[in-house]
């Protein structure tokens, strides 16, 4: 798993690509939660489900023209998303570790996210 400069910028896409689902998931989420008022618990679970679903189209993304391994790129996807996720949480809320299970939570979201979309990525037929 070599990380040529195609490689690189292929990442790059990706992780870019999983911030921008997860922008366009926080807008809904937001405006449910202005419109109707939904409880925490939904919040939450719409938080997690952001986590798991951008890494799943970051890792998909990032693995389309990959050879071989494609499980392997997803995993690095969520890694990278979460590394970003993390230290912006870190510059903006200092007590984040007080919190540890549901930081761990999250890694474990992302990394398992990222793979399963590359895993999804390399059961595709590439010949058409």
């Amino acid at each position: 798993m070599l990380m040529n400069k195609k490689s690189m910028l292929a990442m790059g896409k990706g992780v870019v690509c999983a911030y921008v689902v997860t922008a366009v998931i926080l807008v809904v989420l937001a405006f449910l939660l202005y419109r109707f008022h939904i409880s925490d618990s939904a919040v939450k679970g719409g938080i997690v489900f952001s986590y798991v679903f951008s890494c799943f189209v970051g890792g998909m993304a990032v693995s389309k023209g990959r050879d071989g391994r494609k499980y392997l790129w997803g995993l690095l996807t969520g890694v990278i998303y979460y590394a970003v996720l993390l230290a912006v949480s870190l510059v903006w809320n200092r007590m984040m570790f007080a919190n540890l299970s549901g930081t761990m939570s999250a890694c474990f979201l992302c990394l398992i996210g990222g793979m399963l979309g590359g895993m999804l990525q390399a059961g595709k037929n590439e010949r058409l």
